[in-house]
């Protein structure tokens, strides 16, 4: 039983092929897509509408387990629960389902640990240990979706831990998986991925999947700051990445969101926000400001409220959406760039 292939990482296609292998017809595989994702049916045996020979054949050879959960957190106010999920090679990995008055969205991650190393990030501190199969990426969302309370599902976010460009065979597969209409059927419109700004998996998104929207984490409107935040920048600076957003945002015809996470006196000048202002205008475009979560791994602080009001008004005249953001699930170490928080701890504590 320690060699059955993980059922999440099939696509139905895939799925078919497999079936066919065995000497079944093709539609079974739709059978077993709406079994498992559909009526969350997860024991092959209880699979009615398959013949016992094929339930005991899929029974030998997949497994429906998805993923382990090590541990939850949840806030006290119930708007931010964290989950972390142990792999099979004893790796964890983080995910965030979110809640707010206008719906919830759950924050799932690509990879265990990040190799982008932004400075006010803790997943950043972990290095990137490996990527997430495909698998992985989809069970991570089927499971958490039990968590939800909207009738409608919640929205899907790539924002956990990882960079989403550095895994992306495994993300477009995943996303493949989970908008087929045998199974999760999720919409392109309720996926966001966000990045760092790896132009070269940018491109290739809006070439393979525009359906789907993109956020970039920009943090910074110069060079130098951002490279001091972002040492990806060195690689793809301003003057590369802005332009192959601008593409995305032609090739989707939807709204990039500019995540920008707002540090006292480093990055929160009004200089910073006509710079930013004059960027968000050249695209369909949200801002998302994103007063900097603090944590005893950093020495940088966040703006205090007048000062993030004033830096949200200063974006006002220009022509985009701006929000402030205050992070949820703060207070269980589930912010915005806080995924990792306790891997990391322990690794420090342990000299490692």
């Amino acid at each position: 039983m320690e060699n059955r292939l993980s059922f999440y990482d099939f696509t139905r296609t895939e799925l078919a092929a497999f079936l066919e292998g065995l000497g079944e017809p093709r539609f079974r595989a739709d059978q077993v897509f709406v079994n498992v994702y559909q009526r969350r049916t997860l024991d092959f045996e209880a699979m009615s509408d398959l013949p016992k020979p094929v339930r005991r054949e899929l029974e030998a050879r997949l497994d429906l387990r998805g993923l382990a959960e090590a541990t939850r957190r949840s806030s006290p106010s119930r708007e931010a629960v964290k989950l972390l999920w142990r792999l099979g090679d004893g790796n964890g990995v983080e995910s965030v389902l979110m809640r707010a008055d206008y719906g919830e969205t759950l924050c799932f991650s690509t990879q265990v640990g990040c190799a982008f190393r932004c400075s006010f990030c803790v997943t950043g501190k972990m290095g990137r240990l490996r990527n997430l199969t495909p698998g992985e990426i989809v069970a991570q969302i089927f499971q958490h979706l039990a968590e939800s309370e909207s009738s409608k599902g919640p929205n899907l976010v790539a924002m956990g831990m990882g960079e989403p460009m550095d895994n992306l065979d495994a993300l477009l597969k995943a996303i493949e998986i989970l908008r087929d209409p045998k199974g999760l059927n999720i919409a392109g419109r309720r996926m966001t991925v966000s990045t760092v700004g790896v132009v070269p998996g940018i491109e290739r998104l809006a070439e393979e999947n525009p359906s789907v929207a993109l956020a970039l984490s920009l943090n910074a409107t110069t060079n130098d700051v951002r490279s001091e935040l972002m040492p990806v920048t060195r690689k793809y600076p301003i003057e590369v990445l802005i332009p192959a957003v601008e593409a995305y945002a032609r090739a989707s015809r939807r709204r990039v969101t500019l995540e920008y996470v707002l540090i006292k006196g480093l990055n929160d000048t009004r200089a910073d926000a006509e710079r930013l202002g004059r960027i968000a205008e050249r695209f369909p475009s949200k801002v998302n400001v994103i007063p900097f979560n603090p944590s005893d791994l950093f020495e940088y602080e966040r703006p205090d409220a007048e000062r993030v009001d004033a830096f949200a008004k200063w974006l006002w005249p220009y022509r985009t959406t701006v929000t402030v953001r205050y992070s949820k699930g703060l207070d269980i170490q589930a912010a915005c760039g806080q995924l990792g928080y306790d891997q990391v701890k322990s690794r420090l504590a342990a000299g490692a």
